[in-house]
């Protein structure tokens, strides 16, 4: 599977409302206190899901759902998505 179009649009939904729910977490977190446990848990939850994204839908995908999640409204600041 090498594009977000090859998904079907309920696994689409599932992986944009995922990720914007977790980098949602982070942001509020970082806002709060940037250099807490709490912080970094949520940080390292965006992270692990990006790579589980890209391991089992490869990194066109992974790349697609984070363009997903960036064009609606998501700071580009907040997390450095890993390819």
């Amino acid at each position: 599977m090498d594009y977000l179009e090859d998904l079907d649009s309920g696994t689409i939904e599932r992986l944009g409302d995922q990720s914007r729910f977790l980098l949602g977490t982070y942001e509020e977190e970082l806002a709060k206190e940037p250099a807490s446990p709490a912080t970094e848990s949520s940080r390292s939850n965006v992270i692990a899901l990006w790579h589980t994204i890209r391991q089992i839908y490869g990194k066109t995908v992974a790349r697609d759902v984070a363009n997903l999640v960036n064009s609606n409204e998501v700071p580009p600041f907040a997390v450095p998505i890993p390819m």
